[in-house]
């Protein structure tokens, strides 16, 4: 007996070792990608907190001077950068809003069953498939004032008698790149909101047409409600994206005429004024603003579910 246990311990204690070397092992095969992601992501996020509280020598991107809060303090106090804030806001709840719309509706659409709907299922993948730039050259040249597609439609169809110059106006050009960041973000929406009502069990439509519901009412008491743990995390990452968007505004208005919003107003201090410490303090700016702005969205989604439950 006392042998036989001996022998069990011994074969315990070289399995506990074998485990200590497979885990330094492996600890070791996840070293590289630690580092890689500590120098990519956690040193300039650590860098830009410091920059935030600086004024920086440009030519050696050193700290001049520690100033504080002074940066956020002059960013906040400049009426442009307040507008900018609530420019930023309000373009990224419309792009929310309409995608949310229209990949309702073609995801209701393909939840049906008629011919070509695999075709349309794999052609509402095109917005995604094509990278930002080209896509904001392609709505450039649609609404180019001389050779775009849109002006050319609308004077064949009688409605105007010259051209347009779309993006010279504020809030047109604007709208122009919200419509185009839309059509973007279309295809992400579209299927998660379709993956959550091929989720639906057919039974519960079913039942809800034996008691009478409409069409709507089968929307109201059945798709939506069954389908919002889908909506609330596309939200959530359509608005983060939305505040985020720099290459379509970039191709189409360089941040000119009323489109510059908080991520577009970072680069144009870091890289056209080369002011890394105001660059720095409005990239929190903006971090703060996204999650203000998310927590507003996961309370109105509790608010929304506690409502659905009383009722």
């Amino acid at each position: 007996m006392d042998s036989a246990k001996s022998n069990a311990l011994k074969a315990g204690a070289s399995t506990s070792t074998l485990k200590k070397k497979e885990t330094r092992f492996l600890r070791l095969l996840v070293l590289p990608a630690i580092l890689i992601i500590g120098g990519m992501y956690l040193y300039p996020m650590l860098l830009t907190v410091v920059f935030a509280f600086s004024r920086v020598d440009i030519t050696t991107l050193g700290i001049a001077e520690f100033v504080g809060f002074r940066n956020f303090a002059n960013l906040l106090s400049n009426s442009e950068f307040q507008a900018t804030i609530w420019r930023s806001v309000y373009f990224a709840v419309m792009i929310v809003f309409w995608t949310l719309i229209v990949s309702f509706s073609i995801a209701m659409i393909l939840n049906r069953k008629f011919v070509g709907r695999n075709f349309l299922r794999t052609l509402i993948l095109l917005p995604w498939a094509i990278p930002p730039v080209v896509s904001g050259v392609l709505w450039g040249q649609m609404f180019h004032a001389e050779a775009g597609t849109v002006n050319a439609l609308l004077f064949q169809l009688g409605i105007t008698q010259g051209n347009t110059i779309w993006l010279a106006d504020p809030r047109i050009a604007l709208h122009i790149v919200i419509v185009a960041e839309v059509w973007r973000f279309l295809p992400f929406a579209t299927l998660f909101i379709l993956a959550g009502m091929q989720n639906i069990p057919k039974s519960l439509y079913d039942a809800i047409s034996m008691d009478g519901a409409n069409a709507w009412q089968k929307f109201r008491k059945v798709t939506l409600p069954l389908v919002m743990p889908v909506v609330m995390p596309v939200m959530v990452v359509q608005f983060t994206m939305a505040m985020r968007a720099f290459d379509t505004i970039f191709v189409l208005t360089r941040g000119a005429r009323g489109t510059t919003i908080l991520n577009f107003h970072v680069y144009q201090q870091a890289f056209t004024f080369f002011n890394l410490g105001l660059a720095s303090a409005a990239a929190y700016i903006l971090l703060f603003v996204i999650l203000i702005c998310l927590g507003a969205f996961f309370l109105l989604q509790k608010l929304i579910l506690r409502g659905g439950i009383r009722r």
